[in-house]
């Protein structure tokens, strides 16, 4: 069994009717499969499901088949994914290299063409940052501003994710706003080939769209502080067994405070609006993580504190889409994330600097 599965059917069903007839889609090991053990990254946490999840068993209606569940960070965590017992895979862009995570072997699959596109979820970048580790496509639907993880897949090309999506092209003018400075951490240095891509990006989509450059908004730390808290606050109820990285995020949880919780609720619910009025664009364009994949050790060497800190410091543009609940896709190194434009816009946005990705990826080798 290849390493970036934490389980493989011996003998999957295909279903021959459907939209997605033909497609072979491996599962995420956070989300269940009935008669298949979801272990959570850790095995440990081993158990058999008997039911299947909603997005799951909507793919299995459509005729898509689930061959098994791929590896991911314990409860979806960190954006690496590193424990003694289990294999601990690498980037097949950047040998050596964290493959990102927490979708980690749904990156790894498609990047080695094992598979054409794989199921993952996102809470904080968990799609996106991998696809970026991995040079493929990672995109995040639109969710709401209460959900905490929403299901996407990661795919080799855009065309798979709007197919996979039923996203037909759709096509505005609209008003994109470049922003090449970190939003949630002070820590970040931004590789001067990240940023220069991501400009050579803007350029395309000048020619279909308005692009304005823009700095980070103003209540940009209030919001990091209230995603740290939420965060944290999801694993309160959590037995953190092993993880010392858990158990400091349920310490930290248990600290926050009702009136903490309700403030964050507040500002996340007009984060949204706050951001047309600032920025007034329809549209964000940003690096999807500061710098290249690090070494395989590099996080999970650090205290939870720092640990957690050089994570935010890595990918410090995400997560502003898992609380606006906007659409946001990574195509490589380039993020596109929809403040007012739908998922179908922002796919086709994606679409249009593909090529710029590619051209990214044969200067690199990778």
């Amino acid at each position: 069994m290849h390493p970036a599965f934490a389980y493989l059917a011996p003998d999957p069903q295909p279903v021959t009717t459907g939209r997605l007839s033909g497609w072979v889609i491996p599962a995420k090991d956070l989300s269940d499969v009935a008669g298949m053990p979801t272990t959570g990254g850790n095995p440990q946490r081993t158990y058999v499901a008997g039911t299947t999840s909603p997005f799951l068993a909507a793919l299995q209606r459509e005729g898509a088949t689930i061959n098994g569940k791929t590896a991911t960070s314990e409860l979806g965590a960190t954006i690496y994914a590193e424990r003694p017992d289990v294999p601990v895979l690498t980037s097949p862009a950047y040998p050596g290299a964290t493959p990102g995570g927490s979708s980690t072997g749904a990156a790894v699959v498609v990047a080695e063409g094992l598979h054409r596109a794989a199921h993952g979820s996102d809470a904080g970048g968990s799609l996106r940052v991998p696809a970026a580790a991995c040079e493929v496509v990672g995109f995040k639907p639109a969710g709401t501003s209460k959900t905490v993880s929403t299901d996407g897949f990661i795919t080799a090309t855009v065309a798979d994710q709007q197919f996979l999506h039923n996203a037909p092209n759709a096509y505005r003018r609209l008003r994109v706003g470049l922003l090449t400075t970190p939003l949630f951490s002070t820590e970040s240095v931004v590789s001067p080939d990240r940023i220069a891509v991501v400009e050579q990006a803007a350029e395309v989509l000048g020619g279909s769209c308005d692009v304005v450059k823009l700095h980070p908004y103003q209540a940009a730390a209030e919001t990091f502080t209230h995603f740290t808290r939420r965060i944290q606050q999801a694993f309160v109820k959590v037995d953190p067994l092993d993880s010392a990285y858990i158990s400091w995020l349920k310490e930290q949880g248990i600290a926050v405070t009702a009136a903490q919780l309700a403030e964050g609720q507040r500002h996340i619910a007009g984060l949204s609006q706050a951001l047309q009025r600032e920025w007034g664009v329809d549209v964000l364009l940003t690096p999807t993580v500061a710098t290249d994949p690090p070494p395989v050790g590099h996080f999970s060497a650090m205290s939870p504190a720092e640990s957690f800190a050089a994570q935010t410091a890595w990918s410090p543009w995400c997560s502003l889409f898992n609380l606006t609940g906007g659409p946001a896709i990574a195509v490589g190194p380039i993020h596109i994330g929809g403040i007012t434009a739908s998922d179908s816009e922002v796919l086709a946005l994606a679409a249009e600097v593909e090529d710029v990705w590619q051209e990214w990826k044969a200067a690199r080798g990778v």
